[in-house]
C-alpha cells in the first residue's frame, strides 16, 4: 500500500507540474500577444486589459472609457479653436472700427496745413481768377486745381 500512495502522489505531483507549467506557458503567450497598451484579444474578440493598461492604442484592444476620453478631448480642442477664431475676430472688428477708412488713406503731398493768412491769399486768388474766367465757376476746386496744375 506504500507504494501505491507513493506512486499516486508521485502521479499527482506530476499532473500538477503539468498543469501549472501549461498554464504558465498560456500565460506567456497572452503576455506575446499584448499591445502597447497592455491589452490582448481573445479568439473570440473580447478585449482584456491589464489593471495597469493605458490608452493609446487605436483601433486595438484598449481599456474601456479610451474612445470616449479621445473624443472628449476632440470637442474640447475644436472648442478652444472655435473660442480663438471668434475672438481674433472680434478684434479685428475693433481695430476696423476704430481706424475710420478716412484716416487709413493717405493725404495728398500739397495738403499741408494752410495758416489764416495763406487762406486769406487763397482766397483772394480765387476771387481774382473767377473773375477773369466766369465759365469755370461751376466747376468744383478739384477739377480747377487739375487743370491749372496742367499735364504732368
Amino acid at each position: 500500500m506504500r507504494t501505491s500512495k507513493i506512486q499516486v502522489g508521485v502521479a499527482a505531483a506530476l499532473i500538477a507540474a503539468c498543469g501549472v507549467f501549461s498554464f504558465s506557458s498560456g500565460r506567456s503567450a497572452f503576455a506575446a500577444d499584448r499591445n502597447a497598451c497592455g491589452c490582448y484579444a481573445t479568439e473570440g474578440g473580447s478585449c482584456y486589459c491589464d489593471k495597469k493598461a493605458k490608452c493609446g492604442c487605436p483601433g486595438e484592444c484598449e481599456p474601456k472609457g479610451c474612445e470616449e476620453k479621445r473624443q472628449k478631448e476632440m470637442d474640447k480642442e475644436i472648442h478652444e479653436e472655435t473660442k480663438r477664431a471668434q475672438s481674433a475676430e472680434r478684434s479685428q472688428q475693433r481695430t476696423e472700427k476704430s481706424t475710420p477708412a478716412a484716416a487709413t488713406e493717405k493725404a495728398p503731398n500739397s495738403a499741408k496745413a494752410m495758416t489764416p493768412a495763406q487762406q486769406r491769399d487763397l482766397a483772394k486768388l480765387l476771387g481774382l481768377y473767377l473773375a477773369q474766367h466766369p465759365d469755370q465757376a461751376n466747376k468744383s476746386l478739384e477739377t480747377l486745381a487739375h487743370e491749372l496744375a496742367g499735364p504732368g
